[in-house]
């Protein structure tokens, strides 16, 4: 088992990303401002949104535009991918190099952004792949599976029908651009026909419930996912590869476009940056294209190289902190989840709730990281007591490969997932606001961005189902309890960066886009000795929403 640090007393919760940044000491030499703002660390805690993940970058993009390059993240969930692919951008030389000379931040903060907003461009390029999952949070993966799945009316199909319903599942799931990243456990199940019946009904239920974050009872803890985390994480990492210039990249081409596109695409959502004309002729846009779909057939052509999935979270970029979280389950939830899967894949429980009351205390607030970063979240230099913090565990500085199969790995997406220390994880469900893990990670400013509204009732039913009682419920999640750490979270925010995204669907992805990066920033008294590098239009001293503005509350309640 890895090593662990006994609770971990910091606050950060789950499905969610968080970032810290300090001028790196290089960038002094800019004069006086860039020496101002490496006088403080800023940091940005991002809440993860499942498929909605192309808004982060949008989000964190404008933060960097105005404020700098973030140099520390944290997440989990669709948050882990948003922090790996961030690490990938800071560890490619050519952020950092302007015109073979060394970048002022000021240029260094409008090439990290453009390569953020970028992220939409690729899935743009890749849409209809398998790898489009890495960029759109899985959305159009389980669009294209549920669109098969509807088109061939398996729901029609009965029980006395379940071989002719095994055949049309194996259709749909068995197509060239699917089967890469579907379980292989799946496809087992529609093959084992002394539980035929109960497989079937399963994966129906399975495929229908496909990144619809519903909680009706406790079998989507148990019940396999459609996709195969493992093929995901390796998608992941080809993402990662192409932003970091690992493999087959042309490193001058990347040079040459953030050297044309930068300064140019200040202040611009990517579509209207995409647009801008380069120099040379053509648009920026179109060169971007140029050089993801030419790295990308030098690596179907058999291209080998290292990836970045196969290197630890603390390595990467030297300069940047990262912390990425899960929820897991320890001690005796071990073995009680292990009984009841069991049970679960016998076929003993056709419906409803399985025989699984875990304690509370067992499921922990887990993290990855450096051993440096860990120890800081250890020691709570802030003294933090909220049961977030209380809940806190490390699981060590391990490679993105385990992680990225394990954290967004939601239940409704997947099964728990077994950890290489014999635990098991839950998902990055279980921290949403990790401001406060920010300042035990020595940040002097924390900018939160999040959306509008009470706790994630997916997080809040996952919970519930995993033991949690309406007294911790109201220690984690109530906003109108002042003392609860979602409520104390919000209120240590220097500023917080308020969204709408859960008001946008996967029909309105561009404009969720679009308010991402135009959102308002309230910034409490606090946040005024942060010195950007330009101001940005749409600061306010209060928003007035829920999740957004200290001491609101809305109707939440515990589920019943």
């Amino acid at each position: 088992m890895l090593p662990r640090l006994p609770r971990l007393a910091f606050a950060v919760v789950g499905l969610g990303l968080v970032a810290c940044t300090a001028a790196p000491a290089a960038d002094e030499a800019d004069g006086a401002a860039a020496q101002s703002r490496s006088s403080a660390k800023l940091c940005a805690a991002v809440r993860g949104n499942g498929e909605s993940i192309l808004t982060h970058f949008a989000s964190l993009a404008r933060i960097v535009e105005h404020y700098g390059v973030v140099t520390g993240i944290a997440g989990g969930s669709s948050g882990s991918i948003t922090a790996f692919t961030y690490d990938s951008i800071l560890v490619n030389p050519a952020v950092s190099s302007c015109d073979r000379a060394r970048c002022s931040a000021d240029a260094k903060a409008a090439r990290v952004a453009l390569a953020l907003k970028s992220l939409q461009g690729y899935a743009d390029v890749v849409a209809g792949s398998p790898e489009a999952s890495a960029v759109k949070g899985l959305a159009d993966v389980a669009q294209r599976i549920k669109a098969g799945y509807e088109q061939e009316a398996i729901d029609a199909l009965g029980p006395e029908q379940t071989t002719e319903a095994a055949a049309r599942l194996q259709a749909v799931l068995d197509i060239p651009e699917l089967r890469e990243i579907v379980n292989p456990e799946v496809f087992a199940m529609l093959q084992d026909q002394e539980h035929l019946a109960f497989n079937v009904a399963e994966l129906k239920t399975s495929i229908s419930q496909l990144g619809a974050f519903a909680v009706d009872d406790n079998r989507l803890f148990f019940r396999a996912g459609v996709l195969h985390w493992p093929a995901l994480a390796k998608l992941f990492g080809r993402v990662g590869d192409f932003y970091a210039g690992y493999g087959p990249s042309d490193a001058e081409g990347m040079s040459a476009w953030l050297d044309a596109c930068a300064e140019g695409t200040r202040g611009k959502p990517w579509a209207e940056a995409a647009e801008v004309q380069t120099p040379s002729g053509g648009t920026c846009g179109e060169s971007f294209a140029k050089l993801l779909t030419d790295y990308r057939a030098k690596v179907r052509a058999g291209s080998t190289h290292a990836s970045r999935i196969d290197e630890k979270i603390g390595g990467g970029s030297a300069s940047l902190q990262k912390i990425v979280t899960t929820a897991v389950l320890e001690g005796a939830a071990v073995p009680a989840y292990e009984a009841a899967l069991a049970s679960y894949r016998s076929g003993a429980h056709q419906a409803g709730q399985i025989p699984f009351s875990p304690s509370f205390d067992d499921v922990k607030f887990g993290y990855w990281g450096s051993g440096a970063d860990l120890a800081k979240l250890e020691a709570n230099g802030e003294r933090f007591q909220d049961l977030k913090t209380k809940k806190a565990t490390s699981l060590g500085d391990v490679p993105w490969r385990e992680i990225l199969a394990a954290s967004p790995a939601e239940p409704g997406l997947s099964r728990f997932v077994k950890l290489a220390d014999g635990r098991w994880s839950a998902g990055g469900w279980s921290d949403l606001a990790p401001t406060l893990a920010l300042k035990n990670l020595g940040c002097d400013h924390t900018v939160y961005v999040t959306r509008e509204g009470d706790e994630s009732k997916f997080a809040v039913a996952i919970a519930k189902h995993a033991g949690m009682s309406e007294r911790e419920w109201s220690e984690l999640y109530d906003l109108s309890n002042a003392s609860s750490s979602y409520a104390r979270s919000v209120a240590g925010a220097d500023a917080v960066w308020c969204t709408r995204w859960n008001e946008f669907d996967l029909g309105t992805m561009n404009e969720a886009v679009l308010d991402a990066y135009g959102a308002p920033l309230e910034a409490r008294a606090s946040f005024a000795r942060v010195s950007p590098l330009r101001p940005y239009a749409g600061v306010t001293s209060r928003v007035n929403r829920v999740g957004c503005t200290a001491g609101l509350a809305g109707e939440a309640s515990y589920p019943r």
